[in-house]
């Protein structure tokens, strides 16, 4: 559904509204941007580049920092101090 969303709202804008959009802001786990690119919506001579939501990168990066944290428990490893200040 967000693929088809997407690529249906990047094909019309110039038909409609006489706009090209260049830069996607994407959450990182998308087919969507794939699908615009592939599709070639505005032909070869315009490209759209992919922005990423820092919010979303924070999340995840904070998800894989908690689980290496447990998985590396012990004395002068990976403690919370060390990170919670980026993440929080």
């Amino acid at each position: 559904m967000e693929v088809a969303g997407a690529l249906s709202i990047f094909q019309r804008s110039q038909s409609l509204y006489n706009v090209r959009y260049t830069k996607y802001l994407g959450d990182g786990d998308s087919k969507a941007f794939t699908s615009i690119v592939e599709n070639k919506v505005y032909g070869d001579h315009c490209s759209v580049e992919k922005l990423e939501c820092i919010g979303h990168v924070m999340k995840r990066m904070g998800t894989r920092l908690r689980c290496l944290k447990t998985k590396m428990r012990g004395q002068n490893f990976l403690t919370e101090s060390l990170y919670a200040e980026e993440i929080d």
